[in-house]
């Protein structure tokens, strides 16, 4: 059984809604639409105060350390290092429930289905995926977006605005990661919430293996996934039941 070897002092004014790691620093978003910024000890270092409302969600552009948060206010904002003030990206009427940095490139993903390509903070492409983006994953010109039922992965055309087409659809529910070891720019593989919510589904992300089904864990927690990240060697997925699990043994018919 793990134990807890550090915990914060301070604390957000509600649930902390979501968390970003880069350079030693640990990034948490919260209802109360602060952000704060954390050691590695858990040591308070800076607290931000980036929205109005509840945050629903952060990237952060590993290159350069830029950290992005989108909120029910409907707007994204952006921090930089030594991140003093936030800055605003956009506003719009919509959502922004899901976001992901892919090198430099942005993605945001709304309530209405529409996933939005940023480069260099300006709007590069506009995808129409239809339904709402509740999580959401890019690599190269694949999109990954999850709702409720179906993850879906999306193939953007090359030097056409919004076009693409679906490469697979795979039953599933938000949340959704890519994990595993990088080869050739691309994560090895996928994992996400199967439709119950309760339980995990594993498949191989490489083109040439067509999204094949390595696992599956029914029912591995209690109450609903809430959370999904990794690594190249380990899975971890946090629920409401309030258990956080780890799995190894990626390329294995059951994992660790």
């Amino acid at each position: 059984m793990a134990k807890i070897e550090k915990e914060s002092t301070e604390k957000h004014e509600g649930d902390i809604t979501c968390l970003a790691y880069y350079n030693n620093q640990v990034f948490s978003g919260g209802a109360d639409g602060k952000i704060k910024i954390w050691d590695n000890d858990l040591n308070l270092i800076k607290n931000v105060d980036a929205h109005e409302a509840y945050i629903y969600a952060m990237a952060i552009n590993e290159r350069n350390g830029k950290l992005y948060s989108s909120s029910c206010d409907g707007c994204v904002k952006f921090i930089s290092p030594p991140y003093q003030q936030t800055e605003q990206l956009f506003c719009c009427e919509d959502a922004i429930q899901a976001m992901y940095c892919d090198g430099e490139t942005l993605y945001t993903g709304d309530e209405k289905g529409v996933v939005t390509n940023w480069v260099d903070d300006k709007i590069k492409f506009k995808y129409n995926l239809v339904e709402e983006v509740k999580s959401l994953a890019a690599e190269k010109s694949l999109i990954y977006t999850v709702r409720d039922l179906d993850v879906v992965v999306s193939d953007m055309i090359a030097g056409k605005s919004g076009k693409y087409s679906n490469k697979a659809v795979l039953p599933g529910k938000s949340p959704l990661a890519l994990v595993g070891p990088v080869i050739d720019d691309k994560r090895t593989f996928l994992a996400f919430a199967d439709r119950t919510g309760k339980g995990l589904s594993f498949v191989k992300n490489l083109p040439q293996q067509k999204f094949e089904n390595v696992w599956n864990l029914p029912d591995c927690h209690e109450l609903i996934i809430q959370a999904i990240c990794g690594d190249e060697k380990c899975l971890y997925s946090g629920g409401y039941d309030n258990k956080v699990k780890g799995w190894t043994n990626f390329d294995q018919s059951s994992p660790k």
